[in-house]
């Protein structure tokens, strides 16, 4: 089997950008019977729940906090916590290789020799992009499914007059749902924040752009920090991934660095015009 990694460009939007990514449904409601809110979580979802391997090709663009962010990366995700992301310059050596499996993590700077070792993943994705997502996470929000194990909590779905349903997920999720060519999608959610705290801000995502079941957009957002958008395209789901894109050798003479290195040098910061 050969490796299987995809490109993902990211670029920047500005803070005037920061509008709110989705209009939750509100007003009058009613309680779903619990035997149709399965059934539209099951259909709704069934497309991103079965994901077990992913590429795509994924441009990112937006702000955390002060911080903007451009880049272009390949990824690939198999589920149970691996994780490849590859940057290209625009010739010769990448700018950076990420990989992890078992929540430990590589990362390599191939032009500058330098090595981030067996640091948690969680850590190292929240150092370069301020979002500490485990790469399951962050396979489930690209997908559309919002939380890396769903399961509808069906006896507390509701079903507004606009014909939205809103549905409470495991873990604290709340998923929403509408009808499309006669078919239900998840076009947005909000989840708890770090830890499933529900004394922090929580996450909001907005999915839209769907083709054969994935969102193409993918819009995250978390009050004040956070305005991210994903855009999907020649995304394969369940294509084998070699394993060995999931580890990493890295020269002997590599200088090793820290977490508070890794943040200072913002791999993925905005430093204006590609060249």
């Amino acid at each position: 089997m050969r490796t299987r990694v995809v490109a993902v460009a990211l670029t920047v939007l500005t803070a005037a950008c920061a509008t709110m990514p989705l209009r939750v449904p509100e007003g009058p409601s009613r309680p779903l019977a619990a035997p149709d809110a399965v059934a539209i979580f099951v259909q709704a979802s069934a497309v991103c729940r079965g994901v077990r391997t992913l590429t795509a090709e994924i441009g990112l663009s937006g702000r955390v906090g002060s911080r903007k962010l451009r880049g272009r990366v390949l990824a690939g995700f198999e589920r149970s916590g691996s994780l490849r992301l590859e940057a290209p310059a625009p010739f010769g050596a990448p700018v950076f290789i990420l990989a992890a499996r078992a929540n430990q993590s590589v990362l390599w700077f191939p032009r500058d020799k330098r090595v981030l070792r067996d640091a948690a993943i969680a850590d190292v994705l929240e150092a370069m992009t301020g979002m500490r997502w485990q790469p399951d996470d962050l396979l489930a929000v690209l997908t559309g499914c919002l939380v890396s194990d769903p399961h509808t909590l069906a006896t507390e779905a509701k079903r507004f007059e606009s014909g939205w349903i809103a549905m409470s997920l495991s873990g604290g999720a709340e998923a929403f749902m509408r009808r499309e060519r006669q078919q239900w999608r998840i076009v947005g959610g909000r989840g708890l924040g770090r830890g499933g705290d529900r004394a922090t801000a929580s996450w909001t995502f907005a999915y839209d752009e769907f083709t054969a079941g994935f969102p193409g957009r993918v819009r995250v957002w978390q009050e004040p920090t956070t305005d991210v958008t994903f855009r999907v395209s020649q995304l394969e789901a369940n294509v084998a991934i070699d394993p060995a894109a999931f580890s990493l050798t890295v020269p002997t003479d590599a200088v090793p660095m820290s977490l508070d290195e890794l943040r200072q040098m913002g791999p993925l910061a905005d430093r204006g015009p590609e060249r």
